[in-house]
């Protein structure tokens, strides 16, 4: 290799032609020549030479970019501080080094690099001004050591791996420069490096647009990124990247991933179009977001998991085809001010231990809720506008989610849903508009609502189901189109200060067997102040009516000076109760549609046991998806009868299927509702003629556009009653299953072999009841799952002793005709329960411990069990 030797006084310039007389006849001997501050010249050509520069020299073409071509076979060195203009270096092999800056302040202006990587090491602290490097394999350039890099306005492309890569305690900074496309990721920062960049682009990385691991760091301002092959930002280790007023756009992958425990910091930024989720934190790492933009993702908007923390304000998050906002784990997010929606599922959905906080901020547009919850994730809203959702907000976790003035406005269906045993605190809310109900309670649910309005309901205010008792004060609901307050059958809880106003159904309806307690409310504005069931045992105190033409509260209920409206006048029918069948309890259940479809048949497939029924079910919805798509496309159907035989002894899940079954056609738009009207032989049967056939035409007008739900069908044929009654319901049953055969669907049900004899009592159910699902008894181990699902859902703990003696009960039960299955393992749970009551009251001191725990002693005896 020609060394460049330090020369005496000579020209300020030393020109390099070969061929010409008094020119070096190279660029190693012009090297030679030159001494420090001179500058070599070189004339145009093609140069195949192997140099070293260790002289502070100028080497720059004669005629600009593009006439001086370098082809050197080893690697160009520099070792000092040098600069190189306008020349193209083109390397035998792309694998290989090109060009190794190993010490002083090189600088390259104009120069292309063909065809190899530039590698930096120790102290070197190069500049590359309006370069271009292509070709190269593995990187186009790899800075380690204490260097110190700085790029200005250069392009770095064609490079078979990573464009540029920092390792150790390498410093670069990229100024308006063009990076990609690339194999690899655009830039990546190991060990303790540091990345600044400013301006420029990185297009079409192959992975990562900007990787950072370990504990290096990336700080980045008015930068895009945009269609990287994998994430567009991805940090590990405890990297820490911060950008600001950049765009990372159509990633293939996530546009930001923090791993590990690494930090992320996104200020004015813009993340669009993600082939996966907009921003993922797990593991410990920490994100903040501010200010910014998360749009058009295909996965999550956001999606926080593990440990992670995630900080959003002032951020629009949107347009994404999952839920906006995912909390996982036992992540945690906090939101101040965030515009989140429109998505086909949730706003924010948070699940398992996670945990959010909103504060202000608006969430709108959401295909399913504006705000879930379930499993242990814990929710806070303030100050938050849920608006246009589906749902407003669906609580089903074991923790409540809680609402402090906040508005839930122009709901598709409820504002407020609390799932099966949850719980649910507001206060100081508003809940306007809902397009079924404005809050709704289901089963076992409870909460408080406290100084909160719901007004305007296409359906009823507030709906409570059976075993559900929230605590509810100084709250109004006004204006709805059904009840103000409506407590189904087994319904509960305490109304304190409230108003009921301007409904069009009662004010309150109180269904059979429910109790609550109404103090101190104020009625007005409705026709009728309360519909009460013969069966409810409700408490009416102090209550106030004004404008109210019609009551049916007792004198004793109302508060002095509370103005008692007229009785209803005598004969005068009140709307259906809960305890009718197919009353307006029925209403109260929002319609599904196809996006539900996963969901109900996730519902369906949780119920413990009935394997073969839930196959049955699934190939019959199956089937019925392909007679609606043959439909579609202006195909013939085939004959397709809906109707069903639920054959099973008592308890075995007959009526939850039916449920599921109605709303899984609902949802597939092959019924219109979807809701289930339960009947029997007392509905259905009068005790003189020309009492029947109104009778079942009523419950069957019910049931239009549901399931019609008929037990213990056999009942309306008794052996040896020719003349009975039952004939001429089913007579007029057949007829009405003719006339409205994509109206409803109805399921007969009843013990295996007397549903046998009944379809056979009549050609027209046999040819419309073709199909037949078996319902087998529980064995011992589903029961005792049942018994589990019960302790949870009360908040008991099964110790192993007590399954295994729940499982031993049920093992020694006689399963003969008749055996109640689930029925009976919720009454061992029940008794399990009072015995534990019995043996913890006899206790000094009990622990926390003491009040959950079931044990083996607790178990009834095989003789208590039905």
């Amino acid at each position: 290799m020609l060394r460049g030797r330090r020369a005496g006084a000579g020209p300020d310039v030393v020109r390099v032609a070969p061929g010409e007389r008094g020119a070096a006849q190279s660029i190693a001997a012009g090297l030679r020549a030159a001494a420090d501050g001179q500058t070599v010249l070189v004339a145009p050509g093609r140069y195949h030479e192997d140099l070293l520069v260790d002289t502070a020299v100028r080497l720059r073409a004669e005629r600009g970019p593009g006439s001086v071509s370098l082809v050197p076979r080893e690697p160009v060195r520099i070792t000092a501080t040098a600069t190189l203009t306008d020349l193209t270096l083109a390397g035998a092999d792309p694998g290989e080094p090109l060009l190794r800056i190993e010490d002083g302040g090189v600088e390259l202006v104009g120069c292309a690099l063909l065809g190899g990587r530039i590698e930096v090491t120790g102290q070197a602290r190069p500049v590359l001004r309006d370069c271009r490097l292509t070709g190269a394999r593995l990187a186009g350039l790899y800075a380690t050591g204490g260097t110190v890099v700085l790029f200005e306005r250069c392009v770095v492309t064609d490079v078979d791996g990573i464009g540029v890569v920092a390792g150790e305690s390498a410093q670069v900074t990229l100024r308006d420069t063009w990076i990609g496309p690339v194999t690899g990721s655009g830039v990546r920062a190991r060990g303790a490096a540091r990345f600044e960049l400013v301006g420029g682009t990185v297009v079409a990385p192959g992975r990562n647009g900007i990787r950072a691991e370990e504990s290096a760091s990336v700080t980045g301002r008015d930068v895009t990124v945009s269609r990287s092959g994998g994430d567009a930002v991805f940090a590990s280790g405890v990297a820490r990247v911060e950008l600001t007023e950049c765009r990372l756009a159509a990633p293939v992958a996530a546009g930001v991933v923090a791993a590990d425990r690494s930090r992320l910091v996104l200020t004015h930024c813009d993340v669009q179009r993600a082939g996966a989720t907009g921003v993922v934190c797990r593991d410990e790492a920490e994100v903040d977001l501010v200010a910014g933009s998360v749009r058009g993702c295909a996965g999550n908007g956001l999606f926080v998991t593990d440990h992670g923390v995630v900080t959003l304000a002032d951020t629009v998050l949107g347009d994404s085809t999952y839920s906006v906002l995912h909390v996982g784990g036992s992540g945690r997010l906090t939101a101040t001010d965030v515009w989140v929606g429109p998505t086909a599922e949730h706003g924010l959905h948070a699940i398992g231990a996670g945990s959010a906080e909103l504060t202000g901020g608006r969430v709108h547009g959401c295909g399913l809720a504006g705000l879930s919850t379930a499993d242990r994730a814990e929710v806070t809203a303030t100050g938050t506008v849920l608006a246009a959702n589906r749902n407003g907000v669906v609580v089903g976790g074991d923790r409540p989610a809680r609402l402090t003035g906040c508005v839930v406005d122009a709901s598709g269906r409820a504002g407020v849903q609390v799932g099966v045993g949850a719980a649910v605190e507001l206060t100081d809310c508003r809940i306007d508009r809902a397009g079924t109900a404005g809050i709704v309670f289901e089963q076992d649910s409870g909460g408080t609502v406290d100084r909160c309005a719901v007004h305007d309901a296409e359906g009823s205010g507030i709906v409570v189901w059976t075993g559900a008792n929230p605590q509810v004060t100084a709250t109004s609901c006004a204006d709805g189109a059904k009840n103000a307050l409506f407590v189904a059958e087994g319904g509960g809880g305490r109304y304190l200060d409230c108003v009921f106003a301007a409904s069009a159904y009662p004010a309150i309806h109180v269904g059979a067997g429910a109790t609550p307690t109404v103090v101190r409310a104020r009625i007005r504005d409705t026709d009728l102040d309360v519909d009460v069931d013969p069966q409810a045992r409700p408490v009416f105190e102090e209550i106030r009516l004004t404008d109210v033409p019609r009551s049916l509260l007792p004198p004793a209920a109302l508060a002095a000076g509370g103005h008692p409206a007229a009785p209803a006048a005598a004969g005068t029918a009140a709307p259906a109760t809960a305890g009718t069948p197919g009353s307006t309890a029925a209403a109260e259940v929002a319609v599904p549609t196809e996006a539900d479809l996963p969901e109900l048949l996730a519902e369906l497939d949780a119920l413990v046991g009935l394997d073969r029924v839930k196959q049955d079910v699934q190939a019959q919805i199956k089937l019925m998806q392909t007679v609606r798509r043959r439909q579609e496309a202006g195909l013939a159907s085939p004959p397709l009868s809906r109707h069903l035989v639920f054959a099973g002894n008592p308890g075995t899940g007959k009526t939850t299927v039916a449920r599921l079954y109605g709303r899984l056609l609902a949802a597939m738009g092959m019924l219109e509702r979807g809701h289930l009207v339960e009947a029997d032989r007392t509905t259905m049967v009068g005790e003189y003629v020309g009492h029947t056939g109104p009778r079942t035409q009523a419950v069957f007008r019910r049931a239009l556009g549901g399931v019609l739900f008929i037990d213990e069908a056999y009942s309306l044929v008794p052996p040896g009653h020719t003349n009975d009654f039952g004939q001429e319901a089913i007579a007029t049953l057949v007829k009405l299953m003719e006339d409205h055969r994509d109206d409803v669907v109805v399921i007969v049900a009843g013990y295996p072999v007397e549903m046998g004899r009944f379809v056979a009592s009549n050609p027209g159910l046999a040819s419309r009841f073709s199909r037949t699902l078996t319902f087998e008894d529980y064995g011992p181990t589903e029961l005792t799952d049942i018994v589990e699902a019960q302790c949870r859902r009360h908040e008991y703990q099964l110790a192993d002793d007590a399954r295994a003696a729940v499982h031993a009960l049920f093992a020694a039960i006689d399963h003969g005709h008749g055996f109640g299955n689930g029925r009976a393992a919720r009454q061992v749970f029940q008794r399990m329960t009072e015995h534990q009551a019995q043996r913890v009251a006899d206790l000094a001191d009990p622990s926390t411990d003491d009040l959950l725990r079931l044990t083996a002693s607790d178990v009834p005896t095989v003789g208590s069990v039905a």
